[in-house]
């Protein structure tokens, strides 16, 4: 994993980074690319053995299977690729506050994020990620949960320091 310059201009604290590198770690511990792999697979498997098999060699039927195609991707992929964002948005939250980081600082990355982006943002339906606001919320509702951990991380002296170049 590596972190680009422009995320560093987002992320203006240690916290808010902890937060990014929480969420990219979490999509590891939770199988996220395998998870996309087979779910990809498994659509494309189906659109093929449905072509094959409903005879849609005709130009309407190409036609036809491309809409399929699309009613695929917006109706199965991409939602289930919002679904890991927000998952790895929590398990982020939680994996930042036990290293002592503070989890507060996950939604002001958010609110920078928003920020930076300048409102333009596709449609959620349309993205794979959530929107900013969406996980601005996602965060907030698991908040007091990560409070807890980060001060019990605290009371057993976790404090990162990471000075800023």
């Amino acid at each position: 994993m590596g972190v680009n310059s422009g995320m560093l201009k987002v992320a203006s604290s240690q916290d808010q980074l902890a937060s990014v590198v929480g969420h990219e770690i979490a999509h590891v511990l939770a199988r996220h690319a395998n998870e996309r792999a087979s779910t990809k697979s498994a659509t494309q498997m189906g659109l093929s053995i449905l072509a094959s098999t409903s005879g849609m060699q005709t130009p309407g039927g190409q036609q036809l299977m491309g809409v399929l195609g699309m009613g695929a991707e917006y109706g199965i992929i991409l939602p289930f690729s919002r679904k890991h964002e927000s998952e790895a948005d929590v398990i982020g939250l939680e994996l930042m506050a036990r290293a002592g980081f503070d989890p507060r600082a996950s939604i002001v990355l958010w609110e920078n994020m928003q920020q930076a982006s300048g409102g333009g943002q596709p449609p959620a339906w349309m993205s794979t990620h959530p929107s900013h606001g969406q996980r601005i919320d996602e965060l907030d509702a698991n908040m007091q949960r990560a409070l807890a951990i980060y001060e019990q991380a605290r009371q057993q002296g976790r404090t990162p320091n990471c000075p800023r170049p």
